[in-house]
C-alpha cells in the first residue's frame, strides 16, 4: 500500500510528541539543542542514576580524542523488534479502540517504519553498582572501559545542534498484552524507548536523536521503495559533539584488564584532563572473611 502525505504536518506532530505531559522540566530557549527529559514509569531511576555505558578499549579512545557521542541508528541494532509497536496497540489501533499516535492510524505502520531509520540512540545502563553481566557482554576481553554518566550530565553536556533529542528510561513490556499507555501519565510509550521484557535486565537510559526523513520536495509516496531509499541514505549512526568533562563522573576498568591496559587508559585520559575520573573496578579485590 503506498500513502502519500505531507511531510510538514508529519515532522510539526513529531516535535508536539516530545513535549508531552510527562516531560521532566520545561526546555528553555538556552537548552534547545539538548536532550529534552522525559520521566519514565520506574521511580528509581531519575536524574542523578548513574548510568553506564560498557566498552570495548578502541570505542573508549574515540570518544576522547574525538569529544563525540555516536548515536546508531535503530535498525542497526540486533533486536528486530526495535522502534516497533505492540500487538495489543495495533489491535486496539486498528479497532477504534485507542487514540493512535499520529493523528491519521493509517499512515502509522509506514511512518514507524520510517522512524526505525531516522532515529539514533546511545544506550546506557541504569544501576547504582557496576554489572559483571554488562562487563561480559559489552566489554569482553579484558580491555573494557565502563564510563558512568547521569541523566542530568547527558543533558548538559551532549550537543545536539541541528537535531532535536530525548532522552528518558527504556520501558520494557509484554508485546502481546500492553497497550503501550504509561502508567501513570496514560500517554504513549515512545517507539524508540520500547523493548520486550526479555531485554528487562538492561535497565536503559536511551538518548535519542530524531532526525528528518530524505524526500523530494514537501511530499512523498509512503512504499517500499521510501523506506529502501531511507535505508541507504540515511548514515548508519550520527556523532554528537560532547563535553567530556561535564559528561564523565567516572571512568571504570574492567576488573580483568591487564597492567599495561590500565597504564594506556591514564595515558589517554591525561591528555585530557580526565585522568582523575579513572579507577579500576573493584569486582575482584580481595575479599574479607
Amino acid at each position: 500500500m503506498a500513502v502519500t502525505y505531507e511531510f510538514s504536518l508529519y515532522g510539526g506532530r513529531a516535535r508536539h510528541e516530545t513535549r508531552t505531559q510527562d516531560s521532566m522540566a520545561d526546555t528553555p530557549d538556552d537548552h534547545r539543542h539538548r536532550y529534552q527529559l522525559f520521566r519514565g514509569s520506574s521511580d528509581d531511576i531519575t536524574r542523578p542514576t548513574p548510568l553506564w555505558r560498557y566498552m570495548i578499549f578502541e570505542k573508549f579512545c574515540w570518544l576522547v580524542e574525538t569529544s563525540k557521542l555516536y548515536h546508531t541508528r535503530l535498525d542497526q541494532f540486533g533486536d528486530p523488534f526495535e522502534g516497533a509497536v505492540t500487538e495489543a496497540y495495533a489491535r486496539k489501533r486498528d479497532a477504534g479502540e485507542l487514540e493512535p499516535y499520529f493523528s491519521r492510524k493509517e499512515l502509522e505502520p509506514w511512518i514507524f517504519k520510517s522512524l526505525r531509520l531516522t532515529q539514533f540512540a546511545t544506550c546506557w545502563h541504569a544501576s547504582e553498582h557496576e554489572s559483571d553481566a554488562q562487563w561480559k557482554v559489552y566489554a569482553p576481553g579484558g580491555a573494557g572501559i565502563a564510563v558512568v554518566s547521569t541523566m542530568a550530565r547527558m543533558e548538559q553536556s551532549v550537543d545536539l545542534t541541528g537535531y532535536q533529542g530525548i532522552l528518558g528510561q527504556v520501558e520494557y513490556v509484554d508485546f502481546e498484552s500492553h497497550s503501550m499507555r504509561r502508567p501513570p501519565f496514560g500517554n504513549v510509550i515512545r517507539p524508540g524507548h520500547l523493548k520486550r521484557k526479555s531485554f528487562e535486565h538492561e535497565r536503559e537510559v536511551r538518548g535519542l536523536i530524531l532526525t528528518s526523513p530524505i524526500v523530494d520536495g514537501a511530499t512523498s509516496t509512503m512504499d517500499d521503495s521510501y523506506l529502501e531509499r531511507q535505508r541507504l541514505e540515511q548514515p548508519r549512526g550520527i556523532s554528537a559533539k560532547v563535553d567530556l568533562n561535564g559528561l564523565i563522573q567516572a571512568i571504570v576498568i574492567s576488573p580483568i584488564a591487564p597492567p599495561f591496559v590500565e597504564e594506556l587508559v591514564r595515558i589517554v585520559t591525561k591528555r585530557h584532563g580526565l585522568d582523575h575520573l579513572v579507577r579500576k573496578s573493584d569486582l575482584l579485590k580481595t575479599p574479607v572473611y
